[in-house]
Parts: structure tokens; C-alpha cells; sequence
């Protein structure tokens, strides 16, 4: 029921490495599958939860994923035509940001009673996961200096890379590595940022009986959740995509035809698979 959850509504539309419309099809089994990772629902509540979902569902076909099919039209061209920009790359991620903000607004009037039905006991069995999850992201980077950050990094790109175009070249990895070098630091922050985050959302439902302190502090850990982070780190965040945009600028540039092929190939039937989803009654 937290953050992770919506965002999971929007992640599992990017379907890598698996089909969309399969995918697509058991979206409301995954959505259940991980809210019972955070809590377990009364009855009355699950029935509720369920017309939520049916309804999301039914809206983000035919609201939504044409969005989704444009923005990859759109991303398509400006790769094929080799005119993306940095300033195009943020116009991008200011478009994927639009998406969760309108799931959010779609959810949330429905979402935010049940929400405000948990008894302390499930109210407890959200935070206990969600400061299980907080302790072990700290764990996993507890201790580890810039370059392995820098190589964690590496190899998680080139692997994203290679699912979209095949194998990465040596010269594509050296383009990723010098990225990752010149970006800037901003671990730290993302971790006290976090924890700030879990600060207010405790706090939230704790107090979830004040309807409108509740729907006022979830509008702001849900939709506008930048105004948790400091200057700087928004700062560098935003300078980290424009980084982010110009390193696939020059990624792009160095697509051999073959890997060119395969993600047009990928990206047209991503394209496709969102168009008769939406078609689809």
C-alpha cells in the first residue's frame, strides 16, 4: 500500500525481458501478489482493493496506454533520426513523471479510505516491511567506495543495453563508464531522502483518521515527494538525467546496423502489443 506499490503499476508497463501483453494480462494477480507482501487485507477490505483494480485496469487501457504508445513513437523517431537532445531526454522523463502523477490521481480517491480502514496492526505490517526494505538497501550499499558504486552501475547498464540491442561492444561499455564517472554523487542524499520519506509516511498513517491531513500528506508523498529532498539534491538529480540523456545520445551513435535492427525490432512490437492491448475490449 506504499509508494512501491503504484510505481509497480507504472514499472510493470516497461515489460522487459518478457511479453507485454501476457504481461499486461496478469498485471492484477501482480499487483495483489505484492500488497501481500505489505499487508494482509480483511475481507471487506480485499473486496474494495478489487473494484480499485478492475477499474484501474479497465481505464489505463484505454486512457493510458495510448500515452505510453506515443511517447515510444515519439522516442523511436528521435533515436532513428538521431535528433534526441539532452533537453529532449528531460521532455522524456517529464512525460513518464505525467504518467504516475495521472495513475495517482486516478487511484487515490478510492485508494486513500481503505488505506485509512487498516487497524494499527496492519498499519504495523507495513512499516515493519518497509523498514526491512530501507535496512536492507543500506546494507547492500554499507561500505562500498565510488568505483565499486561505478562498477555496480557499469554492469547494470550494459545489461539493460544488451536487452535492447544485443550484446554491448567494448566501446559502448567504455561510453557507460565514463558516464557513470562523471556523475555526481548523490547516495547519500537518495538514503536520508528515503528515510525522511518513510519518516512522513509513519507519520501519515498514523494520523490516517484526519481525512484531510492524510489525503494532503499522501498527495505529497506520492505526487510531489521532491519537496523531501534538498536543493542540492535536486540539483544534482537533474543534472544526472541531462547526464543520463547525453550518454544515450552517444550510445545511440555507436549502434551497429545489427543492433540498430533489434531495437527497432523490440521497441515496434512493445509499440504494437500497446496498441492492441488499448484496442483490445
Amino acid at each position: 500500500m506504499s509508494k512501491k506499490l503504484i510505481i509497480l503499476l507504472f514499472s510493470c508497463l516497461l515489460f522487459v525481458g518478457c511479453s507485454t501483453k501476457i504481461s499486461y494480462f496478469f498485471l492484477d494477480w501482480a499487483i495483489e501478489w505484492e500488497v501481500e507482501e505489505y499487508v494482509e487485507l480483511t475481507s471487506d477490505q480485499q473486496d474494495k482493493f478489487d473494484v480499485i483494480i478492475e477499474s484501474f485496469l479497465v481505464w489505463h487501457r484505454q486512457q493510458e496506454l495510448p500515452r505510453y504508445r506515443d511517447q515510444l513513437s515519439l522516442l523511436s523517431t528521435l533515436t532513428n533520426q538521431q535528433t534526441m537532445t539532452p533537453e529532449l531526454w528531460l521532455n522524456q522523463v517529464s512525460m513518464a513523471k505525467a504518467h504516475w502523477h495521472r495513475i495517482f490521481d486516478f487511484v487515490m480517491p478510492e485508494l486513500l479510505p481503505i488505506m485509512a480502514s487498516l487497524s494499527d496492526e496492519q498499519v504495523n505490517q507495513v512499516l515493519v516491511q518497509l523498514k526491512k526494505e530501507q535496512q536492507e538497501l543500506i546494507e547492500e550499499y554499507a561500505g562500498k567506495d565510488q568505483a565499486e558504486l561505478i562498477k555496480d552501475s557499469d554492469k547494470r547498464i550494459a545489461k539493460q543495453l544488451s536487452e535492447w540491442t544485443g550484446d554491448a561492444t567494448d566501446e559502448q561499455k567504455s561510453i557507460i563508464h565514463q558516464a557513470n564517472t562523471e556523475r555526481l554523487a548523490t547516495l547519500d542524499m537518495w538514503l536520508e531522502y528515503r528515510h525522511e520519506w518513510l519518516s512522513e509516511f509513519e507519520q501519515a498513517l498514523k494520523r490516517r483518521q484526519q481525512t484531510d491531513y492524510f489525503t494532503q500528506q499522501m498527495k505529497l508523498l506520492m505526487i510531489s515527494p521532491d519537496e523531501l529532498k534538498s536543493k542540492v539534491y535536486r540539483d544534482n538529480v537533474d543534472e544526472n538525467t541531462r547526464k543520463f540523456g547525453s550518454m544515450l545520445i552517444a550510445l545511440n551513435k555507436t549502434f551497429s546496423q545489427k543492433q540498430r535492427k533489434h531495437f527497432d525490432k523490440k521497441l515496434a512490437e512493445l509499440v504494437e502489443d500497446l496498441t492492441e492491448l488499448h484496442l483490445d475490449k
